[in-house]
């Protein structure tokens, strides 16, 4: 049986993420997709090249599925609601595997820079568009907003009966709220 790249790669994220990065092993996948090693190392030459694509399709359908979910009528509350909705699949993860073994730090940097830093710029740009925001630099502020989400992230994995959601939520708002409304500092918007 041929496997296609995804395939490959969603079988390792559901064996990393039952038995952890480490203890899986291209051999695993092998075994559970009854392919050869050779069909493998054609898509991926290292275990870290199929990590990286395994988190990236990961998240690519998260935002997918986070995107088709979106419902309110503000750009406000779309961004809202976005942030609501990763926390809350973040939450889940970690409920359903309580000391996981996660991915290398600097992929996880990477993947929110290429997926989730994206979604996030979009909604800005559609605030932006509708004038709800005025944002000097749309990119920079959607990094601001991911960091926000990362250290709630953090915050979640590190003790899971915190709920940082709701900070996180509020420093977002204030965040695109004081861009928009902010002082002037030497001339310029205080965001």
């Amino acid at each position: 049986m041929a496997a296609t790249k995804d395939e490959i790669a969603k079988k390792f994220m559901s064996l990393a993420s039952r038995h952890g990065y480490r203890r899986t092993t291209i051999e695993d996948v092998v075994g559970a997709l009854r392919i050869s090693k050779k069909t493998v190392y054609d898509f991926f030459p290292t275990k870290a090249e199929l990590l990286r694509y395994s988190v990236e399709l990961a998240a690519q359908e998260q935002r997918r599925r986070v995107e088709s979910m979106l419902t309110e009528n503000t750009a406000m509350g779309r961004v809202a609601q976005a942030v609501t909705f990763a926390l809350a699949d973040v939450r889940r993860f970690f409920e359903a595997t309580p000391d996981p073994e996660l991915e290398p730090a600097e992929i996880t940097a990477q993947v929110n820079d290429h997926v989730f830093k994206p979604m996030l710029r979009d909604l800005i740009a559609a605030g932006v568009a509708t004038g709800e925001f005025s944002v000097p630099d749309i990119d920079f502020t959607a990094a601001c907003c991911l960091a926000v989400g990362m250290e709630a992230v953090r915050v979640i994995q590190e003790d899971p009966s915190r709920w940082p959601e709701g900070a996180a939520l509020d420093a977002v708002r204030r965040l695109l709220s004081t861009v928009a409304d902010g002082p002037k500092v030497d001339g310029r918007d205080g965001g």
